[in-house]
């Protein structure tokens, strides 16, 4: 693990925080996907949801590989680290199958709203 000052950068409390937000949002994340899964299995219309799951999970994951980026400080940016691929990859996740603002729209439509 990278160190500054002399002590881990996940030692320090502002990080160890991050990286517990960090963890959170994963695991809620993976719940909800798993949930749908299961609906969709059982037949259930999750037409909304799934809106719902890739407009957040998207936005998410962005937020996510920024912040672990921040972490790695310059080594970040450098393509021998994964974090480096990760970051670049994950982009796409809220724009491809239609992007966060289409979601948000089936969303709203199937709140009764006509945007």
């Amino acid at each position: 693990m990278r160190e500054a000052f002399g002590k881990r950068i996940g030692d320090f409390q502002h990080n160890a925080f991050k990286l517990a937000d960090m963890a959170t949002e994963v695991e809620l994340g993976r719940n909800f996907l798993e949930t749908l899964v299961a609906e969709y299995v059982k037949g259930d219309n999750i037409t909304t949801r799934v809106s719902m799951a890739k407009a957040w999970l998207g936005e998410m994951v962005n937020r996510v590989a920024y912040q672990a980026v921040q972490l790695h400080g310059g080594y970040g940016y450098m393509d021998e680290y994964r974090i480096s691929r990760i970051y670049k990859d994950v982009r796409a996740l809220s724009i491809l199958a239609g992007t966060t603002e289409i979601m948000r729209l089936i969303i709203a439509r199937s709140l009764g709203l006509k945007p």
